[in-house]
């Protein structure tokens, strides 16, 4: 047959996509065998559902539910259908069924049946769970279901057991090793030494903390077990152990960032699991019922339920709207440290515009003692003076009348503007916060603007305001000796409230050396000079990233063949903004007034987008020259894979690169330059790698260079394009027309 004409019938099939509904998702499914044990890989998936079928009837009963619960989800248009949420459960009640009875055609039609109801009570669980106290819904739909099959499987005679596992296990490793092992795989209803084994080394491949994780809680609740009951090992260990194991896992690991106190709290809850584990056995084997999975979900649930309660910011941080795996959640809270600040510490903008000068800091000499400690003072400073002239009246301050903006987003919920403005020198010790305005912020607490100038507020009470607003101007009312503007955030309304910590965040602080520093977030300190910056809007406009957009680059190197990528601007469902590279490979960015910064570096191993991400990682939008520090991920410096592999294998602290950058104009080449170094702290030694970005006005990022040893990346713009969609016409905009002098290159 012709190409044309199987090109015509391809075509034609095409238009039954609205059927694909009918083709399982392969991939998914593999991945629900993985999910039982939070790992989200498919290929750990597939290795998972070959030894499930080491014992043929309970791997095939499973196999059968999980396809079932597949098709079903697909067929009812479940959101997000691929989810390995429905499969999985599913799955576990086929196992569970699996393993008792007999694989016939009544058990398969029960099997069916189990699964298909699964599906549904899986969507009301999470459902439910989610709305009401945001809390996943784990294993409780397989639970549920897998009770009432028992019971109604006891009711029918046709059903015929399957044979109990009365074959000792092959033994391993001998004494508790053993007994861990045997657990781990009694999750699927197999028990048996070396199916555990092989579970385990998936769990270990994927994750080490997760595995260090597993064996801690299966120790903390195996011990506990055996110091109350006088038994080194017995068979409810064997069989629901496993509920040590997933609780450690799921808080120490999943559900919460990886610490000492999350870690205190999985081993709190193995040995709350090895308890109630314990006393559920008591009362189910009344009824002949197993264990399974219920005190797992129970200690799991409760604990998250209270933990999410808290109104501080301290560890154990909890990570329910993006639960991941432990290294993955680590990396991610570490970037967030290293760009936001500390968990603890709330983040503001500067309260003002221009440069102004930190009179008083936190536990400043002054006033700021506790319990108003965290507190901030400014003034302006000008030739090493606050004042022109004698500074005898109010208006010789420079930072008199200067307006005050606000630092957040929020509600006005109370301010006063009658408080006549002191002379310098002179204080109001009666009204000691003068003139002010308080706000309110999202989380209960409240920020304070203070010593403002009489009859300046622009605000009202319950009138809502945002980061840059004017509210007033500075003055000296209240407890100010001379003009300045005090700011603080305390946790109640009312004025004498106790001060919380926070920070400046998104600033450019100025050091001795007149070097400007730009900041993700700063505390300064009494005499730092502190502004903030004004973005250069050619600078903004040539980053901008608008969804749609497309760069087309060439990419080399050492000097080898030139390779054509394709940069493309997404959104994703989550409304999370990233930048997909034609290998497959993606990133998510932040753009707003001040900066484009890159982070979650997702996909296969790219090193034009691990180039990319290391040039322009974090650029500020600043005027003038610029330096800044940041730590981007270490998986995205440059390693042969045999190196990358050691490093991240034995890679164990919570560490990323240090990288400082620095920008500049260059007036001859009207472009501007941003170079940066940066430095792994590898397992072996140190490791630098230079980087290189040239950025022009009205076409954006034009060359991308990296020098390391052994190793240069090079790649250059070649044009910028939308991307095609319904009502926009695709067009693209050579900037160099390399792909034209080069026939070499093509576009993919």
């Amino acid at each position: 047959m012709e190409i044309s004409s199987l090109t015509k019938q391809f075509e034609g099939w095409r238009g039954y996509a609205d059927l694909e509904w009918l083709f399982l998702d392969i991939k998914g499914l593999l991945r629900s065998y993985a999910a039982i044990l939070f790992i989200p890989d498919a290929r750990i998936g597939s290795v998972f559902l070959l030894a499930s079928l080491w014992f043929p009837n309970t791997g095939l009963a499973g196999l059968m539910a999980a396809v079932t619960g597949a098709i079903t989800a697909r067929v009812m248009q479940f959101t997000d259908a691929q989810s390995s949420l429905y499969t999985y459960n599913s799955l576990l009640v086929g196992l569970a069924l699996g393993s008792t009875y007999k694989l016939d055609e009544r058990l398969m039609l029960l099997i069916c049946l189990a699964a298909i109801l699964t599906v549904f009570v899986t969507v009301a669980i999470a459902d439910a769970l989610w709305r009401f106290e945001r809390l996943p819904a784990l294993s409780s739909p397989f639970v549920l279901v897998a009770f009432s099959m028992i019971f109604a499987a006891q009711g029918y005679g046709g059903l015929h057991e399957n044979l109990p596992y009365d074959i000792p296990p092959d033994s391993i490793f001998n004494g508790v090793a053993d007994h861990f092992l045997l657990s781990l795989s009694s999750i699927f209803f197999i028990p048996h030494v070396v199916l555990g084994l092989i579970f385990f080394t998936g769990i270990f491949l994927v994750s080490r903390y997760l595995a260090f994780l597993a064996i801690s809680g299966y120790i903390v609740g195996h011990t506990l077990y055996y110091n109350l009951s006088g038994l080194p090992f017995s068979t409810l260990t064997d069989w629901a152990g496993f509920n040590f194991t997933l609780t450690a896992m799921s808080l120490g690991g999943i559900f919460m960032v990886p610490g000492v106190r999350s870690f205190l709290c999985a081993m709190l809850g193995a040995a709350f699991a090895a308890v109630l584990t314990t006393s559920l056995q008591a009362y189910l084997s009344i009824y002949d019922l197993p264990v399974m999975a219920l005190p797992f979900l129970l200690i799991t649930l409760t604990l998250l339920t209270a933990l999410n309660k808290r109104v501080t910011s301290t560890p154990p941080f909890l990570l329910l709207d993006r639960p991941d795996l432990p290294e993955a959640s680590l990396e991610r809270s570490r970037l967030e440290q290293v760009r936001g600040g500390q968990y603890n510490s709330i983040p503001v903008y500067a309260p003002f515009f221009g440069e102004w000068t930190v009179y008083q800091g936190f536990n400043g000499r002054h006033t700021h003692h506790p319990p108003w400690q965290h507190a901030l003072d400014f003034i302006i400073i000008h030739e090493e003076r606050s004042f022109r002239n004698s500074g005898a009246k109010q208006e010789d301050y420079y930072c008199f009348g200067v307006p005050v903006v606000s630092p957040v987003f929020g509600t006005v919920v109370r301010c006063i503007s009658n408080q006549i403005d002191n002379i310098p020198g002179e204080i109001n010790t009666q009204q000691n916060w003068g003139n002010f305005v308080l706000i309110s912020l999202y989380n209960q607490c409240y920020v304070l603007l203070c010593h403002l100038k009489q009859y300046s507020l622009e605000v009202i009470e319950g009138q809502r305001v945002e980061p840059g607003q004017i509210i007033g101007c500075c003055g000296n009312s209240g407890r100010s000796p001379q003009p300045h503007l005090h700011l603080h955030i305390q946790k109640g309304a009312s004025l004498n409230s106790p001060t919380v910590p926070f920070h400046l965040t998104q600033i450019t602080t100025v050091d001795k050396s007149a070097t400007r520093l730009f900041k993700f977030f700063s505390r300064p300190v009494e005499n730092q000079r502190v502004s903030f910056p004004a973005p250069n809007l050619f600078l903004k406009a040539a980053l901008h990233l608008p969804v749609g957009k497309q760069l087309y680059y060439r990419f080399r190197i050492n000097n080898q063949d030139w390779e054509s990528r394709i940069v493309t601007v997404v959104v994703a469902l989550d409304g999370q903004f990233r930048l997909k590279i034609s290998s497959g490979s993606d990133v998510a960015f932040i753009e707003t007034d001040q900066m484009l910064a890159f982070y979650d570096r997702r996909g296969s191993h790219d090193l034009f987008l691990d180039l990319f991400v290391l040039c322009l990682g974090v650029t500020p939008f600043g005027e003038k020259a610029l330096s800044w520090q940041d730590q981007p991920s270490r998986q995205l410096f440059p390693l042969p894979p045999t190196k990358r592999f050691v490093e991240n294998f034995f890679h164990w602290s919570n560490q990323g690169l240090f990288s400082n950058y620095h920008r500049y104009w260059q007036e001859k080449q009207n472009t501007w330059l941003q170079t940066a170094e940066h430095e792994l702290n590898g397992f072996l030694s140190k490791i630098l790698v230079h980087t290189q970005a040239t950025i022009a006005p009205e076409k954006g990022c034009t060359q991308l260079v990296l020098n390391g040893k052994n190793i240069r990346l090079e790649a250059e713009l070649c044009g910028t394009g939308l991307e095609n969609d319904i009502g926009i016409p695709q067009h693209i905009t050579n900037v160099y027309s390399l792909f034209e002098k080069n026939n070499e290159t093509t576009l993919h």
